[in-house]
């Protein structure tokens, strides 16, 4: 068969039904985020890969489409909107804009297959805090994922690692290595109890604004939305 019927691997559209889904999902994101007083910033598709290069451990580089462009410069497509943030963030923060609390939405595109099966698009929406290094945005943080999770009538699991196991008597601690590339301190995931499926990551990466020109303590988490029902 040709291309005519057909779509790249791991790429498809959303009809009616399921963009009114998504829609409806981004809706209950948006308003618990905005309640909590987090901004949107919109960041762009595709970005110069040379930024990004001190940030690329192990296999990461290898996630993301890259091509030349007209200009000769080598671009990267979206694979991870963490750094991204903190790059457009960077420049333009000042010591009395801290702290920031930002949120994020769109699609990233990875060349290997995702949890999902074999899907290499996948929309996501994120949240950090900026500029804060105490625990209690930490814990704002990772109180503010389990609301979302239970935002679609869902019981929420966190797990956390990176941290002294009495740091969070709340949620529950694993003992394990993430050699996790640009996080510093905390890690979780997020899970459906029930299910056992993962909803959400994030943790603490104290050091990434720093490589983009400007110190600022950051946690954050990031829900893959095609995750939830």
């Amino acid at each position: 068969m040709g291309n005519k019927f057909r779509y790249p691997t791991g790429v498809r559209p959303l009809l009616i039904e399921e963009t009114a889904r998504r829609r409806r999902i981004e809706s209950r994101f948006v308003a618990v985020l905005e309640r909590a007083g987090f901004a949107e910033v919109t960041l762009p598709i595709i970005d110069y890969a040379e930024p990004y290069g001190p940030l690329q451990a192990r296999d990461t580089s290898k996630q993301s489409y890259r091509f030349i462009d007209r200009e000769g410069e080598l671009v990267a497509v979206r694979s991870d909107f963490t750094p991204m943030v903190a790059r457009a963030l960077a420049p333009s923060i000042a010591p009395a804009d801290l702290p920031l609390r930002v949120y994020y939405r769109g699609d990233v595109i990875r060349c290997d297959a995702s949890r999902l099966g074999s899907n290499r698009e996948m929309f996501q929406i994120g949240a950090e805090i900026v500029g804060d290094p105490s625990v209690g945005a930490d814990i704002e943080i990772l109180r503010i994922a389990a609301d979302l999770v239970g935002e679609f009538g869902l019981t929420p699991k966190v797990v956390y690692s990176g941290v002294a196991a009495s740091t969070f008597p709340e949620f529950e601690y694993v003992d394990e290595d993430d050699d996790a590339d640009y996080y510093t301190g905390i890690r979780f995931h997020v899970y459906d109890s029930a299910s056992r499926r993962k909803l959400a990551q994030g943790g603490r990466y104290d050091r990434l604004y720093e490589t983009f020109g400007t110190a600022a303590a950051a946690v954050g988490f990031t829900f893959t939305i095609d995750d939830l029902d």
